[in-house]
């Protein structure tokens, strides 16, 4: 008797033909099972995920103070400026402006303008960086400030959901998006006031609302209009998370990718739809492109009078030597972290893939412990990769079977989509990752969940009750 397999969506896997069938010993071809989940359902199961991810991950909004918190915290002050008008004030091109990604400044200025909590001054931001170990305000403005980023992080489980659901299967979804509520290095994030939680949450909003678009064009199915309102609204969302954090750029290096394979694979489209797919991703590029220069004012501010020299040179360059600008003081300010941690610094390319491999999947992987200790670069800490190492591996097979399968069939190779994405993630986090921390590996956490949650569904399916 066939071990029972999971249930899948008709529309996504079709079923194979007998002479495919496997063995006993072999693991089962996906089959259709019932018709497909309604969106009102879906969006109501997203709801929900949402809700309990949020209950979750607030029951630790009163954990202790993380150091650089207080930096995001006290320079939340930025976004008054923005809001009076006054996009070409002198301050946008001070340190204080371009040191930190501005959308974390919003979401506490907004906390703090909904709870009426008076929001810090300039001299409270340099402050924090005269002393590192300052603390503005009580415990309590330390809480609002950490509200949104709770609320992000589950809005970001409901993401994953959403776009599991589209890509393989509601039940998986599910699964991807629990797992990764309980992942401890997305929790630990998930209540810090910092950017690393919106900035993951944005990436898969970009990658859900691209994907659509691309299954769309695929199947050749709905109005143009719409198409281009997707694309348009995936450049919102990846410039957001750019806006968030650099790792932002994971999204349209992942939606490139995905150009690649509908270019690539023998589907018969013409010439005219493949220039479509282009023309979206680069809609969507440039959308994002023109996200970042409006909601970043660091990066257009012209302010008039005489400035200082510093001021002065940026106010004479343009958006794009401003940007590289940005990327230079990236850069600088890993260097110095690299000097001043030397027992955290990655200058090996070896040690990188290491890193990756061992803490990736070991302590920051599902099977972590909830703190981990960035002082030891490999012990008992990273022992839960044995299990999620091979368990994600598993789903990358598995991935990499059904996707074949939708290809056959013709059908949009979502599952293949998937594996690239954590393929591009996990090349562009070993290449560039410079230091040994939690952060920098937490890129890489939801792609391989949701790649993890195929086998672990498969495993549960063959559970006799």
């Amino acid at each position: 008797m066939r071990p029972q397999a999971y249930i899948v969506q008709p529309s996504k896997f079709p079923r194979l033909q007998p002479e495919s069938q496997p063995s006993m010993s072999e693991s089962p071809p996906p089959s259709p099972a019932g018709p497909t989940t309604p969106a009102r359902f879906t969006s109501r199961i997203a709801a929900v995920v949402t809700a309990v991810a949020a209950i979750v991950f607030a029951a630790e909004l009163n954990d202790k103070p993380f150091v650089d918190e207080y930096a995001y915290i006290t320079q939340s002050y930025q976004p008054d400026l923005l809001l009076d008008g006054k996009r070409d004030d002198p301050h946008w091109l001070e340190f204080l402006s371009f040191d930190l990604v501005p959308v974390p400044k919003y979401m506490i200025n907004a906390a703090f303008r909904a709870t009426g909590t008076p929001r810090p001054t300039a001299r409270d931001a340099l402050g924090w960086y005269q002393n590192t170990e300052s603390r503005w305000k009580s415990r309590r403005e330390l809480i609002i400030a950490r509200l949104p980023f709770v609320c992000s992080a589950a809005a970001g489980c409901a993401a994953m959901y959403l776009l599991a659901s589209l890509a393989i299967d509601p039940t998986i979804a599910l699964l991807a998006a629990g797992m990764l509520a309980i992942n401890p290095l997305y929790r630990l994030h998930a209540h810090r006031a910092m950017s690393e939680s919106p900035c993951e949450t944005f990436l898969m909003l970009a990658l859900l609302i691209g994907l659509t678009a691309w299954t769309r064009w695929w199947s050749a199915r709905g109005r143009a209009t719409t198409a281009w309102i997707l694309w348009i609204l995936t450049g919102v969302a990846a410039g957001l998370s750019v806006l968030a954090k650099f790792n932002g750029l994971l999204a349209l290096f992942t939606l490139a990718s995905w150009g690649g394979l509908g270019l690539l694979a023998p589907h018969g489209a013409s010439p005219v739809r493949r220039a479509g797919l282009i023309a979206g991703i680069g809609l969507a590029v440039a959308v994002a492109a023109a996200t970042f220069l409006a909601l970043n004012p660091f990066m257009t501010a012209r302010p008039g009078g005489p400035l200082p020299p510093a001021i002065r040179s940026l106010a004479e360059q343009g958006p794009w030597s401003r940007f590289r600008f940005l990327i230079d003081q990236r850069r600088s300010s890993s260097s110095s972290q690299q000097t001043m941690f030397p027992h955290n610094a990655l200058v090996d390319p070896i040690e990188r893939v290491k890193v990756v491999v061992v803490q990736g999947f070991g302590r920051f992987g599902l099977f972590g412990a909830p703190k981990s200790d960035s002082t030891i670069r490999y012990d008992v800490q990273d022992l839960g990769a044995l299990l999620w190492l091979p368990l994600v591996l598993a789903g990358v097979i598995r991935a990499i079977r059904l996707g074949m399968a939708q290809l056959a069939a013709n059908e949009p190779p979502t599952a293949l989509a998937l594996v690239l994405w954590a393929a591009v993630t996990l090349a562009v986090v070993t290449v560039y990752i410079p230091m040994a921390w939690d952060r920098y590996l937490l890129p890489i956490q939801a792609p391989l969940t949701l790649l993890a949650a195929i086998p672990v569904r498969e495993a549960l399916a063959r559970v006799k009750p």
